[in-house]
């Protein structure tokens, strides 16, 4: 089976959001998702699902929809390894995992040593805006992720208190991460606590992927429950810029 492309303008970003129980998760939102990502903000910036509850929403919405779940907050070289090993069998479209390094030689043998597993899940690296090292990087060196088979990247914030991506992110420097990944055929998700007003910055932008948890959430709260009103009043923000700004491109 074919899974379901739910934008309907081709031009238009794909919105990804993140569920923290299998509760949270039903086939209504496949009308108004493109991607399920299994996350647990209360373990972290990007907490893990139990491997036994990832499978059981890949078993009933597999077949549907893509499907990503996070590594959880790792920083260890060998424990990222295997659980990207771990994590590669459970039949996911992909993988994030978090770049918590600080220095070019580490960054470099975490991605060789990724590389060199030839893992069949799509990965993710999830780069922090609030890692100034990281994001320094990605606008010098964005080419050697490519270089070395990531087909993605994620731009996110880790400390959800200090606001969302355009507070840590100037536009100048997110529009120059996304013409040059255009270059080389480099996917480019942007999250980070966005909400109803971020979206025609947002869009604007033009990413690839748009990532939502807070504000699919009561209260704007993360943590909080997840409410599928605003989850409804997101997507038809969302279809209705790109359709704007798709007719305004065409003008």
């Amino acid at each position: 089976m074919i899974k379901l492309k739910k934008n309907s303008f081709k031009e238009s970003p794909r919105i990804l959001v993140s569920f923290k129980t299998i509760n949270e998760i039903s086939d209504a939102c496949l009308n108004y998702v493109d991607i399920f990502d299994l996350k647990d903000p209360n373990k972290g910036a990007i907490g893990c699902w139990e491997i036994e509850k990832i499978k059981k929403v890949v078993t009933k919405f597999g077949k549907k929809i893509e499907i990503s779940a996070t590594l959880g907050d790792e920083n260890q070289f060998e424990v990222i390894l295997n659980k990207l090993k771990l994590f590669d069998v459970l039949k996911l479209d992909y993988i994030k995992f978090g770049v918590f390094v600080e220095n070019t030689n580490d960054l470099l043998n975490l991605l060789k040593g990724i590389f060199n597993l030839n893992l069949r899940t799509e990965l993710v690296p999830v780069i922090f805006a609030e890692n100034i090292f990281m994001k320094n990087y990605l606008e010098k060196n964005i080419k050697e992720f490519k270089k070395l088979g990531f087909n993605y990247l994620l731009l996110d914030t880790y400390l959800k208190k200090s606001g969302d991506i355009f507070k840590l992110c100037s536009n100048i420097y997110l529009k120059k991460i996304l013409l040059e990944s255009i270059k080389i055929n480099l996917n480019i998700g942007i999250a980070g606590k966005l909400n109803q007003n971020n979206i025609s910055q947002i869009i604007e932008l033009q990413p690839q992927i748009i990532g939502f948890r807070s504000a699919v959430c009561k209260d704007g709260d993360r943590n909080s429950e997840f409410c599928f009103k605003k989850l409804k009043k997101l997507h038809q923000s969302i279809f209705s810029f790109s359709k704007h700004a798709i007719l305004n491109a065409g003008a």
